[in-house]
């Protein structure tokens, strides 16, 4: 598949399994079944209050299980039900419905289970599907920024929603530096991911690679097809021109005058770098960025700075930021989850003034760590006395070889959680094992699990 096709399809919504087959015997030529003690039918919305084209899905699930069970969608249009869309249950009995959001106003559905030769009809309860305009955003939590623009508003209301509805996003974050860098998802296809994650330095790198499908206009179009898009950056050493893990130089203090010489590079390369966010405001798109993050670990050059310091080169990137015109970010502070006495307490480092927290957490599979799946989330409820939009920002396995990680462990720790995060976001394989969805055994079932790539947790 050419780039650019497989770009369009890979946000296109999740695997329904089929359409209700015109050939079926009418009901009336069959006896009606009898009603069972215990029969069930549920229905949710995935989300259910969008904006103007973003995603939403109906989730049905019908008891007892009949695997191949006929699903009808149907919409209230005046006093009349209209049917809109129909779907074949799954071997859970569930069925997942893309709706349309493409207009703004109130949707009334409903869902019917159809009868099957031991089961009779179902007809769900009422479902109101809230869909506005970009106009109207209005996040729960005002953003740092005053002058935010509307993408960014509606973003963080976004957020909000899901927070609200006890959503959790499904991220895959891509290594936009690589030609190959949209496999991640493809291999998910025609499975779709609400969140996207990227690197700043590996996107500035990208567009200078001739790619068949340049990165930032490929991460505009999963945006504009519903993904969040969430930006790290790994910025080089401005003392030795190395890349971040190079801890041979470490003066953040330098940096707070743009006119030391490492002072010059960094500021220089931060302009650079929000050139590219502007052109995602240009396109009318949206970016959570999470700059020096983990730094209260000690394997970034950032890392394990004076307190004063990092706050203080945070507020400078943010008045920067605002001073270039650039208005369109959801400001992160992303940190090391406490996995041992060497990282810092990250609440110590918390920026001023942030709209988003998260944690980082990866789960070690070397031969001597420990064979259960977990996920150590130490220092999340620490900063969650401050911040109230959290999210997992970089979760799952730490040198598995052979990818036997379930990420179902993710939204079963994630319920326990108060507040619960918006989204977990899994990383690239790279050199030190498997990590991304596609390549874990219990990704895709996990993935499968969340309708619309949406994680229920409560």
């Amino acid at each position: 598949m050419r780039p650019r096709a497989a770009v369009l399809a890979l946000l296109a919504g999740l695997l329904t399994g089929g359409t209700i087959a015109s050939g079926a015997t009418p009901a009336s030529a069959r006896p009606a079944p009898v009603e069972r003690t215990g029969t069930t039918l549920t229905a949710r919305l995935a989300p259910p209050v969008v904006t103007v084209g973003e995603p939403s899905a109906l989730v049905a699930r019908a008891t007892p299980v009949r695997a191949g069970r006929s699903f009808t969608l149907q919409r209230l249009v005046g006093t009349s039900w209209t049917v809109v869309d129909a779907s074949i249950g799954n071997a859970r009995g569930r069925a997942v419905v893309p709706l349309d959001t493409s207009v703004a106003g109130r949707q009334v559905l409903r869902v019917v289970a159809e009868a099957t030769a031991d089961l009779p009809r179902k007809v769900s309860s009422q479902l109101t599907l809230k869909v506005y305009t970009a106009a109207s955003c209005t996040p729960r939590i005002a953003l740092v920024d005053r002058a935010a623009d509307p993408a960014a508003r509606c973003l963080a209301a976004r957020l909000d929603r899901w927070r609200s509805a006890g959503l959790m996003g499904v991220g895959q974050q891509l290594n936009v530096s690589n030609i190959d860098y949209l496999a991640p998802l493809t291999a998910l296809a025609p499975r779709r991911v609400s969140v996207v994650g990227f690197d700043l330095e590996e996107l500035a790198a990208g567009e200078t690679y001739q790619f068949p499908a340049p990165p930032l206009d490929t991460l505009v179009t999963l945006a504009q097809q519903g993904a969040v898009l969430s930006a790290s950056w790994h910025t080089t050493n401005p003392h030795t021109s190395r890349p971040a893990w190079d801890r041979s130089w470490t003066s953040l203090d330098a940096l707070l005058s743009t006119t030391s010489p490492e002072g010059a590079r960094f500021w220089a390369d931060f302009d650079a770098k929000l050139a590219l966010l502007q052109r995602f405001q240009e396109a009318g798109v949206a970016v959570v960025f999470r700059p020096f993050h983990e730094a209260n670990g000690g394997w970034f050059w950032w890392g394990k700075p004076d307190p004063a310091t990092y706050k203080r080169l945070w507020a400078m990137m943010q008045q920067r930021a605002w001073a270039a015109g650039v208005h369109n970010v959801v400001w992160a502070y992303s940190f090391a989850a406490r996995t041992w006495s060497g990282i810092r307490a990250p609440e110590r480092l918390l920026p001023a003034r942030v709209d988003v927290a998260g944690i980082d957490s990866y789960d070690p599979e070397g031969p001597a760590a420990d064979a259960r799946d977990r996920l150590d989330l130490t220092g999340y409820a620490a900063v969650a006395e401050q911040v109230t939009r959290l999210a997992l920002t970089e979760v799952g396995p730490e040198s598995s070889a052979a990818g036997d990680w379930n990420p179902a462990v993710i939204s079963r720790t994630a319920r326990a959680l108060t507040p619960r995060p918006v989204w977990a976001m899994l990383w690239f394989d790279d050199t030190a094992g498997k990590k991304q969805l596609s390549s874990l055994t219990g990704g895709v079932p996990w993935l499968d699990s969340c309708p619309n790539a949406l994680c229920y947790l409560r």
